[in-house]
């Protein structure tokens, strides 16, 4: 349906009357289009956490959906900053937490490798990464606009199991090094799998039903906003409103079981 809005139907749409912000302008679409997938993409990463893939497949899973999630960020890059600014601190948190998820199993595979130095030196990295999405998640908290709810991603415990996980296998690579090893830690970052083997399944084809003949010029016209009276709410209406009622997310990792803080159906 993304795909079919942002290549028929957005360019029929008259580009005057649309901000760059918009929400059927081509930038915006095309970020939806590529967050969706993104999120879709971080249910197989944690599937593949669960049923204990390879690192190799795990990393190059990860390294996949930051990059989905940093392609949409570019996409908003020129937009009127705020309106997408929450958004964009939403997307770049990704970006850097599935690179450190990357980093970190690439870690964890170079060292059965006995590559440990190489080890070391991605483990640094994904420590680095894990910081900068945990600031990157505070600032998403703080920024203005709109959101479902009180969103803290940094609360949700397959992001707070990442952050020990990465420790205990630095530690476990600084360690076997020390014993064994004796290898040098590189300057230079070992390059990540740049396509996974597996990933989502290919979407189905899809095609925007045509035109109903009712739905003519002429009746378009008719649905004239300016002059469709609004409900009329006042001062009284809005401090009678119920507060809404938000799931909570929590954040409590004590009571999680499995390896990545998920819970999929």
């Amino acid at each position: 349906v993304s795909t079919q809005s942002t290549g028929k139907v957005a360019p029929n749409l008259d580009g005057s009357q649309l901000e760059d912000w918009h929400d059927c302008s081509v930038p915006v679409l095309q970020a939806y289009k590529l967050e969706c997938t993104a999120e879709a993409q971080e249910v197989t990463v944690a599937r593949a956490i669960e049923l204990k893939h390879k690192p190799d497949l795990i990393s190059a899973l990860a390294h996949e959906t930051s990059k989905l999630f940093s392609d949409a960020d570019v996409a908003l890059r020129e937009s009127n900053t705020e309106y997408v600014t929450k958004w964009r601190r939403y997307l770049q948190s990704k970006i850097k937490f599935y690179g450190a998820y990357a980093r970190s199993f690439q870690g964890e595979y170079l060292l059965t490798q006995d590559k440990c130095g190489e080890s070391i030196k991605t483990l640094q990295e994904a420590q680095k990464l894990y910081k900068e999405a945990q600031v990157l998640c505070k600032q998403y908290e703080n920024a203005s606009g709109n959101s479902v709810g009180e969103v803290r991603p940094a609360k949700h415990p397959f992001f707070q199991k990442l952050g020990p996980i990465i420790d205990l296998r630095l530690q476990k690579s600084e360690r076997e090094n020390g014993f064994i090893y004796y290898q040098k830690v590189p300057e230079e970052l070992p390059e990540l799998e740049l396509k996974a083997t597996f990933g989502l399944v290919a979407p189905i084809p899809f095609e925007v039903p045509p035109v109903h003949a009712i739905f003519t010029e002429e009746a378009y016209k008719d649905f004239t906003i300016q002059q469709t009276p609004g409900p009329k709410i006042t001062s009284q209406d809005k401090d009678d409103l119920p507060p809404a009622k938000e799931t909570d997310i929590g954040g409590d990792t004590k009571g999680i079981k499995n390896d990545s803080g998920c819970s999929i159906q």
